[in-house]
């Protein structure tokens, strides 16, 4: 633990001892010339804020990683990756959007940020999908937006579908593609591929991350704006952000590293611990199921061709239930692993948690190259310090013996592994840690063994007729026992 200094000035001598309150102990005198020192510096700096010391640290190790060339999207709360990019790559402001293609309102916050866009200098915007519904005419909205984002036109089409978000026809979309100059034939092909699908899940995902409820929402260096405001409120709020990056400007910070160090101090996260109290209470009257693909994920208990229970966790490695409910889903497997019952960890860590992407991150590497189950233990004993220098010293301990557990931790293949759970959970509805998927069936919370013991054999049972039945095994078996979960009929 990093020691505390009290310090005190007499005469040009500092005096610090070894906690930042007088507690005794013993004492050693620092000249002026030691006081400005970089080990002085820190001492106070801590002092006056522990927070900001901490801040200050994540902020070198982001700023390392970003100057090396790896990505540091999956360690901010609110990514840039991926998003269509109105303004300078590298201004200190950013301004994201959560909008819908229908929302009036959010026609009209895009005016705003036109007439932002032209009277204010260090801005960019990037848009987010989050359309409320999935109907036919929004789902080709979407589609047409992204195929004109390929050609370069993304936010002059998107000009034009607000100038009567109401009409969102085939017909009127293919119009504006053809008034832009786009090359339509291209735009079509574009239009009608995988991409769409891809990107509006990736964009639901961050927002339900993030909190986002309805249209528009704004996130201004992390600062949260709900709904149209006016003109003066807005850029009231851009403003104050331009000066607080101004100040970090002229302190000697890269411009590029302005906007995310401002989304770090800014962004205040959701309390999800509270939604999944919420959820569990909910959860008795409710029933859903989803099927959740296994993917690359690690398994405990039985194997894939063996399975006939599969349990999927999505956990947060500093989430306190989710610390609770290990027990419960370590139990399961002793209980049930002979018997058939597999269980599937997905990561889902939460925005609220600032080191539960940096957790998650080093358990991907460590299952790649030793003990996932083991790391897995590691992190949620030490989940009040999860510490880059924890993470390597528990790696080690976990059996990882690579070189390059940073780096690899920031890898877009690491990313995109963690981003496939997150994904796949927001397309289930999971909202909150842990929410267990139980042969599909959804439960919400810390359930203990004695409460979830019903079900699983109850699953045992159904999954022995259904393999006799249908003569299933494996996925084909998994998917047929979530089939039937899924026919009220049957339950």
């Amino acid at each position: 633990m990093m020691k505390r200094a009290y310090v005190g000035v007499l005469s040009a001598v500092v005096v610090l001892t070894s906690a930042c309150a007088t507690s005794g102990g013993s004492v050693e005198e620092l000249s002026s010339a030691q006081c400005v020192s970089a080990q002085g510096q820190r001492f106070l700096t801590y002092c006056a804020s522990p927070q900001a010391a901490e801040q200050a640290r994540r902020n070198q190790v982001l700023e390392r990683a970003r100057l090396a060339g790896e990505s540091i999207d999956a360690l901010i709360p609110l990514p840039t990756d991926g998003a269509p990019v109105w303004g300078v790559a590298s201004a200190p402001v950013t301004v994201q959007v959560f909008a819908d293609l229908r929302c009036a309102s959010c026609a009209r916050g895009h005016e705003m940020l036109k007439q932002m866009m032209a009277e204010r200098q260090g801005v960019r915007v990037l848009y987010r999908h989050w359309p409320p519904g999935e109907d036919r005419e929004l789902r080709g909205a979407q589609a047409g937006l992204l195929a004109a984002e390929s050609q370069g036109k993304f936010w002059e089409f998107l000009g034009e579908v607000y100038a009567a978000p109401q009409d969102l026809s085939a017909r009127r979309l293919e119009a504006i593609a053809l008034r832009l100059g786009l090359d339509v034939e291209r735009w079509r092909e574009d239009r009608d591929g995988e991409y769409r699908a891809q990107v509006i899940a990736r964009d639901r995902a961050i927002g339900e991350r993030v909190g986002v409820e309805g249209t528009p929402t704004y996130f201004v260096n992390g600062r949260r704006v709900v709904g149209l405001v006016s003109a003066e409120e807005w850029m009231a709020v851009v403003d104050q952000e331009s000066a607080a990056s101004e100040a970090l400007l002229k302190a000697g910070v890269a411009a590029e590293s302005v906007s995310w160090r401002r989304t770090l101090e800014n962004y205040q996260p959701v309390d999800w611990e509270a939604v999944a109290e919420v959820e569990q209470e909910a959860a008795e009257d409710e029933f859903e199921v989803a099927w959740i693909p296994v993917g690359e994920s690690p398994v405990a208990g039985a194997a894939a061709e063996d399975a006939r229970v599969t349990v999927v966790v999505f956990s947060d490695f500093q989430c306190g239930f989710c610390n609770q409910a290990r027990g419960t889903w370590d139990a399961l497997v002793e209980h049930y692993g002979e018997r058939g019952l597999r269980l599937v960890y997905k990561h889902y860590p939460l925005p609220m948690h600032p080191r539960a992407a940096h957790a998650a991150a080093a358990s991907v590497v460590v299952e790649d190259g030793g003990d996932f189950w083991a790391m897995h233990d590691l992190l949620f004993e030490s989940r009040e310090d999860l510490s880059d220098e924890r993470l390597e010293a528990m790696a080690r301990q976990a059996g990882y013996r690579g070189e390059d557990l940073y780096a690899r931790m920031r890898s877009d293949e690491v990313t995109a592994r963690i981003q496939a759970d997150v994904n796949a959970g927001y397309a289930a509805g999971v909202r909150g840690t842990p929410t267990f998927f139980i042969n599909g069936i959804k439960l919400v919370g810390a359930w203990s063994l004695e409460e979830l013991a019903p079900l699983i054999e109850d699953q045992l049972e159904l999954a022995g007729v259904l393999s006799e039945l249908a003569e299933a095994r494996g996925e084909e078996l998994y998917r047929a026992l979530v089939e039937v979960n899924q026919e009220p009929a049957e339950r």
